[in-house]
């Protein structure tokens, strides 16, 4: 486990993304990426952590907020890329 995470809030890293795959997937900055994150008040690093799995609960609380308000110019296109792999995930394989 991580810093910051017990055994109650542990995701495993086959059941959500890493923050390094979520900044990936939307082209956001670390900076950027963690403003959207406080800003939906879900829980992260507190310091770098680009290992830090994120379920898909938190993403989609992470969607919400990166659509709304003051992040609709640079987070509409990551929740769009983060929508997609919500969208991926929920195919399932095959």
């Amino acid at each position: 486990m991580r810093r910051g995470q017990n055994s109650s809030s542990c995701v495993n890293a086959d059941d959500g993304w890493t923050k390094q795959e979520l900044m990936s997937a939307s082209g956001l900055s670390a900076k950027t990426f963690d403003m959207i994150r406080k800003a939906a008040r879900v829980r992260g690093p507190s310091h770098g952590g680009l290992g830090w799995v994120f379920s898909a609960a938190d993403v989609e609380t992470m969607v919400g907020r990166a659509e709304s308000g003051r992040f609709s110019e640079r987070g509409g296109p990551a929740a769009a890329a983060w929508r997609g792999l919500l969208a991926e995930r929920s195919r399932g394989p095959g």
